[in-house]
Formats: structure tokens, C-alpha cells, sequence
């Protein structure tokens, strides 16, 4: 078992060997400060830093990374290519095909409820015989014929 037993913080005196977490942080955060660690990275550029990485990898391994960058750009530019052709062909067909079509169904919707408000606002309905988009003194069809 264990037996939990409270220490007075005054026994100890203030120069010992511990420190509490806000005391170690502050310090360690004056040490970078004070460093020449922060001058020195900050003027140094990203193509020194870029041409640092030239000695450090090798030969081998850096012919490998270009000729996969390579092949990347290659694909990446092909792929960019034949999205904007097929863009190109599924937009024009649409502005060919769908736009035409449905002006002409809106324009038939119009059309419909234009003659339902002549109807309506003559106050009768189509003769028996006669359809809806006939003019008046032309005859339907007869009963039973289609």
C-alpha cells in the first residue's frame, strides 16, 4: 500500500535543482533568443536551403526524384489537357442540344397556359369535338378513330 505524505515547500530552498514548469520554459526560451541560431536562419534563403539538400542527397537518388517529378508534371499536365477538351465537348453539346430543347418546352408550357386563360377567361370550355389546340371550325377526328 502506499502512503501519501504532503511536503512543505519551504523545507527546500529556492537555488535547488528543480524547477517548476514555468521557470524551465522561460528559460529555455531565453536560450533560443539569445542564440545566433534565429539570425542565422532567417538570412538564409530558400534556394541556399534548396542547394544545401544538392550535398547532402546523392547522385543516384537525385536523378531518381527528377525523372519522378518528371513523370508527374508529364501526367499531371496530360490529365489537366483531356479534362478541359472533354470539358470543352460535354459544354458545347449541352449549349447544342439541351438549351434549344428546353426553350422549346418552356415555350410550349407557355403556350399551354396562354390558351387555358383564353379558355378560362371566356368563361367556357372547348367544344365536345374539338381538341384543345384546334382551331374553332375545324373538325376532329370522329369517335373511335384514332
Amino acid at each position: 500500500m502506499v502512503k501519501l505524505v504532503e511536503i512543505d515547500e519551504t523545507e527546500y530552498d529556492s537555488d535547488s535543482q528543480y524547477t517548476t514548469d514555468s521557470e524551465s520554459e522561460h528559460d529555455i526560451h531565453d536560450d533560443y533568443v539569445d542564440s545566433d541560431f534565429e539570425d542565422d536562419y532567417m538570412d538564409e534563403s530558400l534556394l541556399e536551403r534548396l542547394a544545401a539538400l544538392k550535398d547532402i542527397v546523392p547522385v543516384e537518388q537525385r536523378h531518381a526524384l527528377s525523372k519522378v517529378a518528371s513523370r508527374v508534371g508529364y501526367w499531371g499536365d496530360f490529365g489537366m489537357r483531356l479534362v478541359g477538351k472533354l470539358a470543352w465537348v460535354f459544354t458545347t453539346s449541352a449549349f447544342l442540344v439541351v438549351l434549344p430543347l428546353a426553350i422549346e418546352t418552356d415555350r410550349e408550357k407557355m403556350m399551354m397556359q396562354w390558351e387555358s386563360e383564353q379558355n378560362g377567361a371566356q368563361g367556357q370550355a372547348p367544344p365536345p369535338g374539338m381538341a384543345p389546340n384546334m382551331a374553332p371550325g375545324v373538325v376532329g377526328p370522329a369517335p373511335g378513330i384514332v
